[in-house]
């Protein structure tokens, strides 16, 4: 078993670094892609990483910019695939920065490699439980939005249809895709441009790209409708909670393969307790 993994990060390359120190197998494969900001530390903070890994490990700097919200994070994610393409691999999981694993490197290759099927959170558009706010999330795809420089304006779109008629569905922009549905995807990009385009100027793209894609195809059957991470959203934020120490109970009893979001400048701590629950289940 082979894991690629597609890292979105922005800020805390000592933080990434303790990560990628996790979830590490020579075996497997790693991009980091960084998205530069006003706040990002420097260069050769990130590249160090690289470093460390003897080479191992990809750093790029993200083309694309601040993307939270914009197409960049799909984008970036299509590259990353596109990247690994020409290697040999199993499974596809992108992670953020802020993103940690739960299981050891062994047991997230049994989990994902025991029945071959993609994880990842979806639902249908309009959603009655997700995004009420914003018709269901019909809002997202039913106005043209475009960005004047941090502002997002929006216009009605002429055709609020998607390409082929498909049905829109949403959900977290993580998961786990066993190789074929990689494969799919980057051959559908490539033959459907139209989706690619409607999605450009969409609200928010990286929620709902990736499932729309998938669960339009035959794929659909094979899919877990879990992104097998463990994200607080019970505060009902615009982005979920920084998880801190009084959550160890809670991560740990989700069984969930990671866990975000998590921020040693908030509480560095709760990372070293579930490195100790981790070094005792291995023994």
């Amino acid at each position: 078993m082979r894991i690629a993994y597609c890292l979105l990060v922005h800020k805390n390359p000592a933080q990434v670094t303790r990560l990628v120190r996790r979830i590490y197998s020579p075996d497997d494969l790693f991009q980091i892609n960084v998205f530069r900001t006003k706040e990002s530390p420097p260069s050769n903070s990130w590249t160090k990483i690289g470093k460390e890994f003897n080479g191992n490990v990809s750093v790029i700097e993200s083309k694309y910019g601040p993307s939270r919200g914009r197409f960049g994070l799909v984008a970036a994610t299509l590259d990353s695939m596109r990247w690994f393409a020409d290697r040999p691999y199993d499974y596809f999981v992108n992670l953020s920065g802020q993103c940690y694993p739960l299981k050891n490197v062994n047991e997230i290759k049994s989990h994902l490699g025991k029945e071959d099927l993609a994880y990842i959170e979806y639902f249908k558009l309009p959603s009655t439980k997700h995004w009420v706010g914003e018709n269901g999330g019909l809002d997202r795809i039913r106005y043209y939005w475009t960005y004047v420089g941090d502002h997002k304006v929006r216009f009605p779109r002429m055709s609020k249809r998607l390409p082929r008629d498909m049905q829109p569905y949403g959900g977290a922009q993580w998961f786990c895709l066993p190789r074929r549905f990689v494969d799919f995807i980057l051959a559908f990009v490539q033959e459907e441009p139209r989706t690619v385009d409607f999605y450009k100027r969409s609200r928010i793209p990286e929620e709902m790209f990736f499932q729309t894609v998938i669960m339009n195809s035959n794929l659909g059957s094979q899919v877990v409708n879990d992104s097998d991470r463990y994200i607080d959203w019970s505060a009902s934020l615009p982005s979920p909670a920084i998880l801190r120490e009084n959550d160890l109970t809670k991560i740990l009893a989700s069984g969930k393969l990671f866990a975000r979001k998590f921020d040693v400048t908030v509480d560095g701590k709760v990372l070293d307790l579930i490195d100790r629950d981790l070094q005792t289940k291995s023994g």
